[in-house]
């Protein structure tokens, strides 16, 4: 994908690795190799219904509560739960 002017809303790769999520015609967030990076806030689901392994080498945030639902949490890195 290249980026050709800025789309209102969607993904598009702005620099190489770089991925711009947009939407509103404002970047959200941005995404490369290390994650995902936000100007405000980051959200996510709070209950877990599919199968995660956090690798020894990953370190994960999660916001509290979490409920993990008919599926396995396996925790090899680190995991706080704030």
């Amino acid at each position: 994908m290249k980026k050709i002017g800025n789309i209102p809303a969607g993904i598009q790769e702005t620099t190489q690795d770089v991925l711009d999520i947009r939407g509103k015609s404002k970047t959200a967030a941005q995404a490369d190799a290390s994650g995902i990076k936000t100007g405000f806030a980051f959200r996510h689901a709070s209950t877990l219904t599919e199968d995660v392994t956090i690798a020894s080498d990953e370190a994960c945030v999660m916001a509290g509560p979490v409920t993990v639902d008919n599926c396995v949490l396996k925790v090899e890195g680190t995991l706080v739960i704030v």
